[in-house]
């Protein structure tokens, strides 16, 4: 099976390569629109707040994620060039378990710490306790939200 960059088109390896990254991306955008939506409707301004001040969080969790899926890309792509699938192979394993760890880390970590963050990311005495609740809900999610969005970094290779 030949690699999509070594095809004459770069157009078409950019889109083929490019779609599903921003197809994730709108993904996520979408998640943010209708999560504040559904909230929107219970036209309480402290769990409107609440979404809204655990988004920073949220993003931090997927540029971890993406630290792991785009270097890890990398370093595959270039190992596949070599001829080294092998080596490829194992880079891909590592980068999985690195995303599952850092997942469970953050689920750990996130759910010790959850009153000091949810402070530290704005939360007052009105919300206080629906951005801990919502936190807890993103924090659980974590190991899987860290592996979606690594797959997204590291699969567009195939």
């Amino acid at each position: 099976m030949t690699s999509i960059f070594e095809e004459k088109n770069t157009s078409k390896a950019i889109i083929r390569t490019g779609l599903p990254a921003m197809l994730g991306q709108l993904t996520t955008l979408i998640y943010n629109i209708a999560d504040t939506f559904f909230v929107s409707l219970t036209k309480d301004p402290a769990t409107i707040a609440a979404v809204t001040l655990c988004a920073p969080i949220l993003l931090i969790i997927m540029s971890i994620a993406c630290i792991f899926g785009m270097g890890g890309s990398s370093v595959i792509a270039r190992l596949l060039g070599e001829g080294k699938k092998k080596e490829a192979g194992t880079t891909i394993n590592f980068c999985v378990y690195a995303m599952a760890l850092s997942g469970a880390i953050t689920l750990v970590l996130g759910l010790i710490l959850l009153q000091p963050l949810a402070k530290i990311s704005g939360a007052d005495a009105d919300n206080i306790a629906y951005t801990c609740d919502y936190l807890k809900w993103i924090f659980i999610s974590a190991p899987f939200i860290m592996l979606a969005n690594g797959f997204i970094c590291s699969v567009r290779l195939v």
